[in-house]
């Protein structure tokens, strides 16, 4: 079982600014000490970076929508962790291919291959007042045309790089070896590029490429874009049913399923911090309320059942409901085979069984 977790200063459940012990803005203190806890855990990977609620839910002023940037908190979250995997969310709407390209691999070299990118589209409402791009596409078919040719050269770009380029023979006086480092001539319909990367290939090859899930109609144009999808089903019947479309497009895709937790040790404990917070703000995602003993089984049951191939933990209130998972949840699904002890392997792409590609101009 693959397992997440999505960091959000106070907490997922909109009401959690409100019941947090620390009130404010304390920057990057809780992400430090949640990076460093879920990693204690042995969990998979820490998504940074995924909107909380809506625009306009945050711009009522009633909903914590502060967030620091993703990926420069990647970078002081490498310094922090040693072994867990870091997926940062960059929305491909007026993002560039070689910056994306160039940034990840760097992010990639620094943290010894943990890392991931959280593509997708962040939409109209988010983009479109912000950057005053009116010759984008924010929706419909022409948006995720670009995505998926920004995608594709991403990784046309990191693979410019063979594994034998990169040479710094100090005898010879050679720094790369051309015959291994390739130029790319990309012109598309939305970008025009010219590679080589400036960065060398990637510790991973490529970074991990994550993705909410989207509508039926548009997987199948996305299923090679992917490797890792997020899900929010509403029903285990859903789940099982959009697992089972997304595994038919493409076997190697992980499905995940991303769950807001509230956890007390015991059930009228939870039910009663659940009822708290809902008294405060209306919360209407797939959530969990119980017991980690209870959450343990809910897990095993749902990927049991075919439904996911792991979950994202989206803790409803921070740092309770990490400590709950850390502390008691995984130590039961070790017990029951389901997640390994500590980090046998080293890079993401190995924490998540996720064979390293060659690049595509190798002999």
């Amino acid at each position: 079982m693959h397992l997440f977790v999505s960091l959000a200063a106070h907490g997922w459940h909109p009401a959690a600014w409100r019941v947090a012990g620390r009130p404010g803005f304390d920057g990057a203190k809780p992400h430090l000490r949640a990076a460093a806890q879920a990693e204690r855990g042995g969990l998979d990977a820490v998504l940074v970076g995924l909107p909380t609620a809506s625009r306009a839910a945050r711009e009522a002023g009633r909903i914590d929508g502060l967030r620091l940037d993703p990926l420069t908190l990647l970078g002081l979250l490498i310094g922090a962790t040693e072994r867990i995997g870091l997926c940062g969310y960059w929305p491909v709407d007026i993002a560039e291919p070689f910056h994306v390209a160039r940034v990840f691999a760097t992010l990639d070299h620094l943290s010894g291959g943990r890392t991931g990118w959280i593509a997708g589209l962040a939409g109209r409402a988010e983009t479109e007042g912000r950057f005053q791009r009116a010759d984008l596409p924010y929706e419909g078919a022409d948006a995720l045309a670009r995505q998926v040719e920004l995608i594709d050269v991403a990784r046309q770009l990191w693979d410019s790089w063979e594994d034998r380029g990169f040479v710094v023979d100090r005898a010879t006086g050679t720094f790369a070896d051309s015959e291994h480092v390739h130029p790319i001539e990309h012109a598309g319909r939305f970008f025009t590029v010219r590679g080589p990367l400036n960065v060398p290939r990637p510790v991973q090859g490529q970074p991990v490429i994550l993705q909410r899930d989207v509508p039926a109609p548009e997987r199948s144009g996305l299923a090679a874009s992917t490797e890792i999808v997020l899900g929010e089903p509403a029903t285990l019947a859903e789940a099982r049913t959009t697992c089972a479309e997304w595994q038919a497009l493409s076997p190697t895709v992980r499905y995940i399923v991303r769950l807001e937790v509230i956890l007390g040790e015991t059930e009228a404990a939870a039910t009663e911090r659940a009822a708290e917070l809902d008294a405060l703000a209306q919360d209407r995602r797939l959530r969990f309320v119980g017991t980690p003993e209870q959450l343990a089984a809910h897990l095993a049951a749902w990927q049991a059942a075919g439904a996911c191939d792991g979950f994202d933990i989206l803790p409803a209130a921070m740092p309770l409901d990490l400590d709950h998972l850390v502390q008691a949840v995984v130590p039961l699904l070790r017990t029951q085979g389901l997640r390994p002890a500590g980090y046998p392997r080293r890079t993401l792409r190995e924490h998540l069984q996720l064979v390293r590609p060659l690049s595509r101009f190798a002999a």
